[in-house]
């Protein structure tokens, strides 16, 4: 199929207009791909939410911005000016890294290509849009939109930023976000995380002479392996992806080939289902590898809904009811901003528009998919 350039074809697709519409406006979703919102680029962040502010707020949406000690930007929109709508979308304009060529769309047919057509900068458009419909409609509903979720932040994080600063949902809050290979679905639990480190110490030396140095490398690797063991034994593969996980994603140790390090350390990601889980993993690390386990203060907590609470059980029968092809309860196996929100006390579910390949060179977003969910959330809201 013939690929074309996102820009040339947008005036004959969707002209910009003031007026409400069930369509994403695609001169917004290419402006907002096109911008460098890349996690840690200030300079890239700050054209994002100028961009998105600017759009809405010539809309009639009213709009807040904040700044952090560190100086990480938060925004928060909303239909009518208050800090505690009824219901809150959450998401986030901040990308992945990815070469220049990604941050120029390109269109297949009902498919667009880009850096954050997934994750999540079409999740965005869709949001941004239904606020525009809702204008004047007296519905109470905003939107946080956090400008570092891709880096795990943990206590610095815009998303903890705009809950300590009071911009939070008395009902529901609903998150926009990748669902990765699990699209059509409304996700009602979220497995929390933490990385742990196993460090390994030893004596240093030159690697021409490993009799004058106790390395270790294969202490780290011995102990690793004894854990390993010990979590296989009671892994219950059978839950399937439901089911706290434990991946070693990391290696430190010397800083050339010819190095005996003085210490070595793996960092192992895990995600699990309850608070408890991550104790135990922690005390199965030091027990069975005989190293130490470090592990750091922010962790991102899970995310538990019951399907059948009033809210998420209201907002699930009608999406599947009004979405094409249906929208089934799920669970996520991921970490999103949802995970901050759950000292909130209100229920929260996470959700997205038919995309798919985040953090790839492949990454995708269907331009009828954000038009179906734009359509749903203008009406339920209504």
């Amino acid at each position: 199929m013939k690929k074309v350039v996102f820009g040339i074809v947008l005036a004959a697709l969707a002209p910009l207009a003031l007026v409400a519409s069930n369509k994403v406006d695609r001169g917004f979703l290419d402006a907002l791909l096109r911008t460098h919102s890349v996690t840690g680029d200030r300079k890239g962040i700050y054209q994002g939410v100028d961009l998105v502010r600017g759009w809405l707020e010539k809309r009639g949406v009213y709009c807040r911005a904040e700044t952090n000690a560190v100086g990480l930007v938060g925004l928060y929109a909303s239909v009518t000016p208050t800090h505690t709508p009824d219901y809150l979308f959450v998401s986030h304009i901040d990308v992945v890294p990815g070469p220049d060529f990604l941050f120029t769309p390109r269109v297949e047919g009902d498919r667009f290509f880009a850096r954050g057509a997934c994750d999540t900068k079409g999740n965005v458009a869709a949001i941004c849009q239904t606020l525009v419909n809702l204008v004047g409609t007296g519905a109470s509903v905003g939107v946080v939109l956090a400008t570092d979720e891709e880096g795990g932040r943990g206590a610095t994080a815009t998303a903890q930023l705009m809950i300590d600063k009071g911009y939070v949902g008395k009902k529901l809050i609903l998150v926009a976000d990748t669902a990765g290979e699990e699209p059509g679905q409304l996700f009602t639990g979220e497995k929390g995380h933490i990385c742990f480190q196993l460090v390994s110490k030893g004596r240093g030396g030159h690697s021409s002479r490993p009799w004058s140095a106790d390395n270790p490398v294969p202490r780290l690797c011995e102990g690793y392996l004894k854990f390993k063991a010990a979590w296989d034994a009671q892994d219950r593969p059978e839950l399937g992806k439901w089911r706290t996980v434990v991946s070693p994603t990391g290696l430190q140790g010397g800083a050339a080939n010819n190095i005996i390090p003085d210490e070595a350390i793996m960092t192992l990601s895990c995600r699990f289902i309850v608070p408890e889980d991550k104790e135990r993993v922690e005390k199965m690390l030091a027990e069975t590898s005989g190293l130490t386990v470090r592990a750091p203060r922010s962790w991102r907590a899970p995310v538990v809904n019951r399907p059948d609470e009033p809210e998420v059980y209201r907002l699930l029968k009608a999406m599947n009811a009004s979405i094409p092809g249906g929208v089934k309860e799920g669970k996520m196996s991921a970490a999103t901003d949802a995970s901050f929100y759950t000292a909130t006390g209100t229920p929260c579910v996470i959700f997205t528009a038919n995309a798919g390949e985040p953090h790839s060179d492949r990454e995708w977003g269907s331009f009828s998919s954000l038009d179906d969910y734009c359509a749903f959330f203008t009406s339920y809201f209504r």
